[in-house]
């Protein structure tokens, strides 16, 4: 199982507050095959974490992109309440940890590195625009 911070967006915190995002996120499994997000429909305001398995990115019925475990997806819907740009299917029996946009908000506004990760996310963000 992945660890919360080998994933970009946390690496710069502590582990009190690698906690604080364990507490405050919700653990979800998912069945082979099943859709966890649908291409077009409107962001839910939650990103997403692989912690166990595999998950396709699937953009008008071709899968672009295999998720691993430390992958976290759907950041964006935590700035924006975009539609979603493409479906997201389990490959494999799947492990998520669901993160909300209140929990984001708490860590960039009490943690000291708040803006150093808010920045890394947004530069994350533009990079898979460009693509």
């Amino acid at each position: 199982m992945i660890k919360l911070k080998d994933i970009y967006i946390f690496q710069w915190i502590s582990e009190d507050f690698v906690n604080l995002v364990i507490d405050n996120s919700r653990r979800m499994e998912v069945k082979e095959g099943e859709i966890i997000i649908k291409q077009w429909d409107f962001s839910n305001l939650e990103a997403y974490i692989i912690q166990d398995w595999e998950a396709e990115v699937v953009i008008y019925d071709k899968v672009i992109k295999t998720l691993l475990p430390g992958e976290i997806f759907w950041e964006m819907a935590l700035v924006t309440n975009e539609p979603r740009t493409a479906t997201i299917k389990a490959k494999t029996d799947l492990i998520l940890l669901k993160i909300n946009q209140e929990l984001l908000h708490k860590i960039l506004r009490d943690f000291p590195n708040g803006k150093e990760i808010q920045k890394t996310m947004m530069n994350r963000i533009l990079e898979n625009l460009r693509k």
